[in-house]
């Protein structure tokens, strides 16, 4: 019996560990992102003479709206999963002290799947972008070494993980209310 709790233990620290390791690391990736966004206007001339020298197209000024969309795009998607990050984090701290079955638990899964659906439909839509801006410049221009496989779709795995999110929510809520029951008749 200790053993389970102290490889439960591991398993916990191991896991606030990681997450707060991934907040870092988002919270770096939103900065670099924002900053890349608010350099665009800076720095439109020197992309738009190197763009012209890599591609067949010369890129056309809305094509840097487009890219500035979709560096917008990318910035929920990673505020979107920090939020999921956060949430985790939360319920790992609920598991720690004891208390896992909880309607607040039940809340931050379905907050969690939310967020997984919201970053599909991001994805998506950034995806539908890139493949506006990839159409946009054309074939790049010979000696030129580029390739971006763009993919607009939506992922099996992606809707199955909002699923079972949404699922293990209610079975967290069903398990709160299961022990308030059983705290009732004590």
């Amino acid at each position: 019996m200790t053993q389970t709790k102290e490889s439960n233990d591991i398993v916990l620290k191991s896991a606030r560990g990681i997450l707060t390791f991934s907040k870092w690391a988002l919270l770096v990736g939103i900065s670099v992102v924002v900053l890349c966004l608010l350099a665009i206007p800076f720095t439109y001339q020197f992309l738009l003479a190197e763009m012209s020298k890599a591609f067949v197209n010369p890129p056309e000024p809305e094509m840097f709206g487009m890219i500035a969309l979709i560096m917008i795009l990318a910035i929920v998607m990673l505020l979107l999963t920090l939020f999921a990050v956060d949430r985790l984090r939360r319920i790992v701290n609920s598991v720690g002290e004891g208390n896992p079955f909880t309607h607040i638990n039940g809340t931050r899964l379905r907050g969690i799947g939310i967020a997984a659906f919201a970053i599909q439909i991001v994805t998506f839509c950034a995806s539908l972008l890139a493949i506006g801006v990839v159409t946009m410049l054309g074939d790049p221009k010979p000696g030129v070494d580029f390739e971006m496989p763009a993919d607009a779709s939506i992922s099996v795995s992606g809707v199955l993980l909002v699923l079972l999110l949404i699922i293990l929510a209610r079975v967290f809520d069903r398990g709160a209310e299961m022990q308030e029951e059983l705290e009732g008749t004590v």
